[in-house]
């Protein structure tokens, strides 16, 4: 994860030094959101509120004893190991926050993970290990993804995990050798967990952070196919997901595997990844004024060219899974950037941004959700050293707001809008390094081939009935509110409408020293004509909930 976002840093440290020199220059214009009731566009992909859950081998990681326990007994205080059950505040908030597909082990641990020692009665280690984390998804009703490890074991322990998870108990050994149906319910789980969803690998062309330094884009599809016929005979109905990576990856890992896939593999983490010393000089709003632009100018974009690249080498529309994202930011001075208000903007704006149905997004996974280095909640005191005969609290950072408000206040419908407002400029100098993608953001016949970047970012619908519209709207100005005509058409709005609005004092703001630093604030406000007008505050995200008139 790391190489990716060394990668991709300088694209970003040229885009943000591309866009501090314009980005106070503004087009002045009347602010209006134009909701159309009747303009369905496409249905609410729950699947984008997924998450990631660690339980891995940390081999990998700096100190090995520290991250061993917390990651592979304790899942980063979703389990208590000692009593064999999952800690009820940590599964209510996920509830809360409305998860609903959770990738396991997580991301680059998966390199060294052997699942076969994260089964059975008898573990010194991995004790938060497959059938854990299958009963915490169940409590929580979310559907699991499975990482398969690409560096430990080989086809036949991917096709063995099948056979654990899927298989029916019914004496019938397809793979030979030992019964892992049997096995899983001499475990404590007779049925089947009917598990529908694989990624081969994670991140693999940076090598297993140990020996291997590389991987080659002809080596992982060679591997990958193995793992996908072994795997696929055991239970036809599975779905295999291929990774991708950049176009040269991405053009020779698919003519390779070709209509053997189920659905691409893509991971985002926007930032302008320098040195902290660097970032330490910047100036918080240029750094967020550019990444909070970075979805619409940069991933669009390349998803598109991802999704055109998967149906010609496979001849079929196939899906993107992001089985991670989040900003990328891994630093802590002058504050933690990834926990602030800035990225939980950001990560609302790829909310947005992932439910827009030509972009084909299977699920979307948040890293990460409890406690860890970038989790979206954190115990206040040790999960380790913590009695769980006592209830143990949870700090909400802002990135988990985002989430609690999409559940509890948007929409099954997505419904066209509208946006216009006072909008922000980035020069042609922010998309030189992209080569390819830089020309399609670029506004044609634009002084000096430029792009902007209205304030307002918008995402509209409607529940199942029609009998509300919800509204989320990001206000990316980081110093002035905007008022902003709101009008309904075919909709005869009641005489109040709900507001939660997350904000804090700040685009740095976080919640790490005080907890209710950056939280939501609920508002009723009246609703005299429609038209009508709303205030959204800088930087802010806002949650609007209007019900039809009686």
């Amino acid at each position: 994860m790391e190489k990716l976002i060394k990668k991709i840093g300088l694209i970003f440290l040229i885009l943000l030094l591309g866009c501090s020199s314009s980005s106070e220059q503004t087009n002045v214009q009347d602010s209006t959101i134009t909701v159309y009731y009747n303009s369905e566009i496409g249905r609410v992909n729950k699947k984008i509120l997924g998450n990631n859950f660690v339980g891995y081998d940390p081999v990998p990681c700096k100190f090995r004893d520290k991250e061993y326990y917390g990651h592979m007994d304790y899942g980063e205080g979703i389990w208590d190991p000692k009593r064999g059950e999952s800690v009820k505040e940590v599964v209510d908030l996920a509830k809360e926050a409305g998860i609903t597909i959770i990738r396991f082990p997580g991301g680059c641990g998966t390199h060294h993970y052997n699942w076969k020692a994260a089964v059975g009665k008898k573990r010194d280690y991995f004790l938060y290990g497959i059938d854990e984390f299958l009963k915490t998804c169940a409590e929580i009703g979310a559907e699991p993804v499975m990482t398969v490890s690409y560096f430990t074991g080989n086809e036949q322990d991917a096709a063995d995990l099948v056979e654990y998870l899927n298989f029916p108990n019914d004496k019938n050994n397809p793979n030979g050798g030992m019964d892992w149906a049997a096995q899983r319910a001499e475990n404590g789980h007779r049925l089947s967990y009917k598990v529908r969803y694989f990624e081969i690998g994670n991140e693999v062309w940076h090598g297993d952070h140990q020996k291997i330094k590389e991987v080659l884009p002809r080596e992982y599809a060679e591997r990958y196919l193995k793992y996908y016929e072994k795997m696929k005979a055991v239970d036809p109905s599975i779905k295999i997901g291929c990774i991708l990576h950049t176009q040269d990856w991405n053009r020779k890992v698919l003519e390779m595997v070709r209509e053997k896939i189920d659905f691409g593999i893509v991971h985002t983490y926007p930032s302008p990844r320098v040195s902290n010393s660097k970032l330490a000089k910047m100036s918080a709003k240029d750094i967020f004024r550019t990444t909070l632009g970075r979805p619409a100018v940069l991933d669009e974009y390349y998803f598109q060219d991802v999704l055109a690249l998967l149906k010609k080498k496979s001849g079929r529309d196939i899906p993107l899974a992001i089985t991670e994202y989040n900003g990328g930011f891994v630093q802590e001075y002058p504050v933690p950037y990834r926990h602030c208000l800035g990225t939980a903007l950001l990560n609302a704006e790829m909310l947005r941004l992932f439910m827009k149905p030509e972009h084909n997004i299977l699920m979307a996974n948040y890293w990460t959700f409890v406690n860890e280095y970038w989790g979206m909640i954190k115990s206040k005191t040790s999960f380790i050293k913590h009695d769980y005969r006592e209830p143990i609290h949870y700090i909400k950072r802002p990135n988990y707001y985002v989430y609690e408000l999409y559940n509890k206040h948007f929409g099954d419908v997505l419904v066209d809008v509208d946006v216009k407002s006072e909008s922000y400029v980035i020069s042609e100098r922010a998309y030189k390094p992209i080569k390819k993608h830089a020309r399609r953001f670029i506004e044609k016949g634009a002084k000096r081939n430029t792009r902007s970047l209205p304030y307002l970012s918008v995402n509209a619908s409607r529940n199942e009935n029609g009998s509300k519209i919800y509204l989320m709207v990001i206000n990316r100005n980081m110093d002035k509110s905007v008022t902003s005509t709101i009008e309904l058409k075919k909709f005869v709005p009641a005489r109040e409408c709900n507001a939660w609005i997350l904000n804090g004092p700040s685009i740095d703001a976080t919640n790490e020293k005080t907890p209710d630093n950056v939280s939501v604030e609920y508002n009723k406000v009246e609703i005299k004509t429609n038209p009508f007008k709303f205030t959204f505050e800088s930087h802010s995200l806002t949650a609007i909930e209007i019900e039809r008139k009686n």
